[in-house]
């Protein structure tokens, strides 16, 4: 290389101090982080990210979305969804930052800017794929309001973004039994308070329910008296149950505020998420399960007709 420039080749300039900071670098509080503790936070930060997605989403229907917004299948896969929202996956796969991208970026034109849909090479809408996308809340860049992207996503992942999103409300073990144990109860009076028959009760929780049918289906058996949520249930959902109960009672309830009115209590910071533990145990015999059946669920009154005519 002689000391004259190759044609073609630019000089780089000098960043002038008066211009700021560069639009297109990480915050600087990120760079300061050593490496291991920047990125250790970005896949934690991944993880909340992710959880937003799936607030009105399930995994099945997310790894639909990529196979509609990729137009190829086998993109995100419903166990490479469970492994990252649980943190167990140590390096983030090409094709699923891939996917993530073009899902939020599909679903965000679709909301905003359906005109773009015939340039984004998705595959064909079905009315599924529009019943999903109408839960979908595409995530956001807070620089400038556009949907994230595959690099966006891969930036977070690395710690070199953070998005404003606040956690969902995490019940402790105890609190979800407390919820499981009071929902139904506390709906069927609710609607009955309003004026509310079951039978519309069922229509409005099934509008406004974000996520596959059989979550509101249980609700609803949940509010017919003739089913329960497990603690882990209830904790899994409590934010698509929260939403749609607000929505079917035409209140502004958040998940905690919610949670607080059917607890009579101000929610303290939950000490110990709701688990499976796999433990080792012996097979119970067949006394046992007979004597640790619960008892059959009966209906509440004209709630199972009700139910099954929908």
């Amino acid at each position: 290389m002689t000391a004259t420039a190759a044609k073609g080749a630019t000089t780089p300039k000098a960043v002038d101090p008066a211009q700021g900071w560069p639009a297109s670098f990480p915050d600087g509080s990120l760079l300061q982080l050593p490496g291991e503790a920047r990125r250790e936070q970005g896949r934690s930060h991944f993880t909340d990210a992710l959880v937003q997605l799936l607030r009105h989403v399930s995994h099945p229907q997310l790894s639909e979305l990529a196979d509609w917004a990729c137009n190829e299948t086998g993109n995100l896969h419903t166990s490479q969804i469970s492994h990252l929202r649980n943190s167990k996956m140590r390096m983030l796969g090409i094709k699923c930052v891939d996917a993530l991208g073009r899902i939020n970026q599909a679903a965000w034109a679709y909301h905003h800017q359906p005109a773009l849909m015939s340039q984004l090479g998705t595959a064909p809408l079905t009315p599924r794929l529009e019943s999903i996308l109408k839960g979908y809340a595409p995530l956001l860049h807070p620089a400038t309001d556009q949907p994230l992207g595959a690099g966006e996503f891969l930036e977070v992942y690395l710690g070199y973004l953070q998005l404003p999103i606040s956690p969902p409300l995490s019940l402790s073990s105890r609190q979800a039994e407390l919820l499981a144990e009071k929902l139904g109860g506390w709906l069927d009076q609710a609607f009955s308070a309003d004026g509310i028959s079951f039978r519309e009760a069922g229509q409005r929780l099934r509008s406004a329910w974000c996520g596959e049918s059989f979550g509101v289906e249980r609700l609803l058996r949940v509010v017919a008296g003739m089913e329960d949520y497990s603690p882990r249930q209830l904790a899994d959902d409590w934010e698509r149950i929260a939403a749609s109960v607000a929505a079917a009672l035409g209140r502004s309830l958040d998940p905690q505020q919610l949670a607080e009115e059917l607890l009579g209590e101000a929610l303290e910071p939950a000490e110990k998420k709701v688990v499976q533990k796999k433990t080792a145990q012996k097979k119970p015999t067949a006394k046992a399960v007979a004597a640790k059946a619960p008892a059959e669920k009966k209906p509440r009154a004209g709630r199972a007709t009700a139910l099954k005519q929908g």
